[in-house]
């Protein structure tokens, strides 16, 4: 693979869990609906202005919803900025309802509420708008290996780079196609969204998005978790 969005390409959809999540219009997805749902918001973000270059502000939470715009925003060469800054330079803003009305944006910029409904009749409900949409988005030829994707405080890091420290991490932890990742982390660190997200799709395993009870065999976490691996995001080696 090459660039993130690979790891929802098309030939890659299958019935075998991808995705389970703890709230949102759909919980539990295979590799078909997380496939297919991804190039549907990728579409969804183009119509909205989101192409290379552009950002994506992200707000997490225990919902599909980001898993899915950070997909669709790979696919488009966007590059991707979970836990935004209140003020920030972004086409979309992708959020939780009762939080979206916070963040101050750019005039022509769009906000996509999820978990939720807003009163402001300018923000677009994720799950309607992404639904109707074509499940087709082709990757644009100028997006590449080296095409800056994650941004941080701390600065940014390309398609390339982002998939050769989940292909380190599936090796030093021994992920498997049958395995759940139950990410206990925040998103604001990429090691979270590489070692909970991008690892265990490149091998076919499931990214878990758990309750407090929910166990799998790997966790991604900056503690103490009840899984009997448990991989700290600030050790993941991103360059």
């Amino acid at each position: 693979m090459e660039t993130i969005g690979e790891l929802v390409a098309r030939d890659r959809r299958s019935r075998e869990p991808a995705l389970r999540a703890r709230m949102g219009v759909n919980p539990r997805y295979d590799y078909y609906q997380l496939c297919t749902t991804a190039h549907k918001t990728g579409n969804f973000l183009s119509h909205r202005g989101v192409h290379a270059g552009e950002t994506v502000a992200i707000v997490e939470s225990a919902s599909g919803a980001p898993i899915l715009s950070l997909f669709g925003a790979a696919l488009l060469g966007a590059r991707v900025r979970f836990d935004p800054p209140r003020e920030i330079d972004a086409r979309v803003l992708v959020a939780p309802a009762e939080s979206i009305e916070e963040y101050d944006l750019p005039p022509s910029a769009t906000r996509v509420a999820y978990d939720g409904e807003s009163d402001d009749p300018a923000v677009e409900a994720f799950g309607e708008s992404v639904w109707s949409e074509n499940p087709f988005c082709p990757t644009p030829p100028e997006v590449g290996t080296g095409t800056a994707f994650l941004t941080t405080d701390e600065g940014e890091y390309a398609h390339d780079e982002l998939l050769a420290a989940a292909e380190r991490v599936v090796e030093e932890v021994g992920i498997d196609a049958g395995d759940g990742v139950a990410i206990r982390a925040s998103f604001s660190n990429p090691g979270t969204v590489v070692a909970g997200v991008f690892a265990p799709l490149s091998v076919g395993a499931t990214v878990v998005l758990p309750d407090a009870e929910a166990e799998t065999r790997v966790a991604v976490s900056e503690g103490p978790a009840p899984e009997p691996v448990v991989v700290d995001p600030a050790d993941v080696a991103l360059r």
